[in-house]
């Protein structure tokens, strides 16, 4: 019969609650679909895991300029970005892993076009040099490059201009391969016109349009896979739709001041110069509609605004379950983030103003250097990052906002609110700490080995449910993470495995 305490225990638990996606007027979400932008809500390079990507462009007529960007779970510091130039139809993958030192590194075997050009089994090094904290280490900030999450966006289409011999013929695969011609592509990085109001952008010395106004498109998928410990997550990612007419949002892969708006309020503030290559980001106008990044930030993160998240737990000893709930917030740098300068005990907060890099201010108390910054153009209704008064800062330097409330369930119907402890520390209730928060249900360790901004919790019962609630729309995706081992399972045969339980959402808190 013990035989059968695997079987009984994934049966019991899959199931697992849906994905309720939102929308707002221009810009939806589409979970599993495709759209113009996509999101990872979290990649981990932690404890020998490795997360690979797949994305596709299914636009079988036009190629996609597309920018990839890793940003760390903390504050959403940029710790790696580039350019994809996809062909029709084409599929491009890589994959994260961690370096002798820690630091993570993305390597591929994809021939796919990139800028800077990526070669085949080569790792690029994640690059820690927006990771200014004062009191972190190299070991330090190496650590704060393995979690995360990416944003994909496709900056403009690549059209076929009938035999041209520009930007499309350099990047359309020939039998299987992309000649990836470095002249042309390098010519992207002289590109004029760039900037508001582009439509269409040719390469210098070419009549024909190169890159024109995005159509969307791209769809993709991840997973984490352990192979030491024979265990895999996987997901899809969600998509950004954008109904209405589009920018070119294409930008230099290169330094100098960006020509595109963002609404990062170090950005805006002059904390941090934004360069070429910080742009486009999820704030930047996409939309003809959207007339400024504040508007941009504000409808994207009323897309994916929750105020109740659910999902399951299981912590059953007999088959040594873990679950983590991870929360990632990828709009959440537009309204606050963490400015290093300031020193992590500096608790003042810095209103930024002004709705342009060029037209930016900050507000600030007296002379002292604000460590929250918040960006008080994004002004989405009852936004909860937007207030003062619901955040603070952990001793990791972590912006945090707590839950309103939360209640945990067995799966007999008893529940209890509140109370559980979650550790270390006496906190009665849910912290979001970081741009990609971890909730670990594990005395021990987490499902996904998480540490960058982890918290563990003791549930009050073995297995079950929970839901927690927010006073204010907070933007997050995210999923549930369940590692389990199976006891009985015989020399030889691979015993542990991973699920995946989509996040399930609520308008209101109920």
């Amino acid at each position: 019969m013990k035989k059968n305490v695997l079987a009984l225990s994934i049966a019991a638990m899959v199931g697992g609650l849906g994905f309720a996606g939102a929308a707002s007027a221009a810009l939806s979400v589409n979970e599993s679909g495709t759209g113009h932008i996509l999101m990872v809500p979290y990649y981990t390079a932690q404890n020998g895991n490795m997360t690979v990507f797949h994305l596709t462009n299914t636009d079988t007529v036009h190629g996609k300029a597309v920018k990839v960007r890793f940003r760390g779970a903390s504050n959403s510091d940029d710790v790696l970005d580039f350019q994809v130039f996809m062909s029709p139809g084409d599929v491009w993958t890589a994959a994260v892993t961690a370096d002798a030192n820690g630091l993570s590194q993305l390597v591929t075997a994809d021939n796919t076009c990139t800028l800077p050009r990526i070669s085949a089994g080569t790792p690029v090094k994640f690059v820690t040099d927006r990771l200014a904290k004062t009191d972190w280490t190299a070991s330090d900030k190496a650590a704060q490059t393995r979690e995360g999450y990416v944003e994909i966006l496709n900056m403009a289409d690549i059209p076929d201009n009938n035999g041209d011999k520009g930007l499309f013929k350099a990047i359309k695969h020939v039998n299987g391969v992309a000649p990836c011609t470095s002249g042309i592509l390098n010519a992207t990085l002289s590109l004029t016109g760039v900037g508001p109001g582009a439509t269409n952008l040719n390469l210098p010395n070419n009549t024909a349009a190169d890159l024109t106004v995005p159509t969307g498109g791209l769809t993709g998928s991840w997973y984490v896979m352990n192979v030491a410990q024979t265990t895999t997550f996987s997901g899809a990612t969600p998509a950004i739709v954008a109904s209405g007419a589009t920018r070119n949002v294409f930008s230099h892969q290169k330094t100098g001041t960006a020509l595109l708006e963002t609404a990062d309020p170090l950005m805006v503030g002059g904390a941090i110069p934004a360069q070429h290559y910080d742009v486009p980001d999820l704030s930047t106008p996409y939309e003809v509609a959207a007339t400024t990044a504040a508007a941009q930030a504000e409808e994207l993160t009323s897309a994916i605004a929750r105020t109740s998240v659910i999902n399951q737990y299981a912590t059953d000893a007999s088959i040594s379950a873990k679950t983590d709930w991870v929360f990632s917030m990828p709009t959440r740098r537009y309204t606050i983030a963490a400015n290093y300068a300031a020193g992590a005990v500096n608790q003042v907060v810095g209103n930024v103003t002004g709705t342009s890099l060029a037209g930016g201010t900050v507000t600030l108390p007296g002379s002292t250097p604000a460590y929250r910054f918040i960006n008080n153009n994004v002004a989405v209704a009852n936004n909860i990052f937007r207030t003062a008064g619901n955040t603070t800062v952990n001793s990791a330097g972590q912006i945090c906002v707590e839950a309103q409330s939360q209640t945990f369930f067995d799966r007999e119907e008893r529940f209890q609110e509140d109370g559980a402890i979650f550790s270390p520390g006496t906190i009665s209730r849910t912290q979001l700490c970081g741009e990609v928060s971890v909730l670990a249900f594990s005395a021990d360790n987490s499902a996904l080995a998480a540490s960058v901004a982890r918290q563990n919790v003791a549930a009050p019962y073995t297995n079950g449910w929970g839901v927690v609630n927010f006073n204010a729309p907070t933007p997050l995706l995210g999923a549930a993470f369940l590692k389990l081992t199976n006891p009985e399972a015989a020399p030889g045969t691979s015993g542990t495995y991973g699920i995946t339980w989509p996040h399930a959402y609520r308008a209101s808190a109920q």
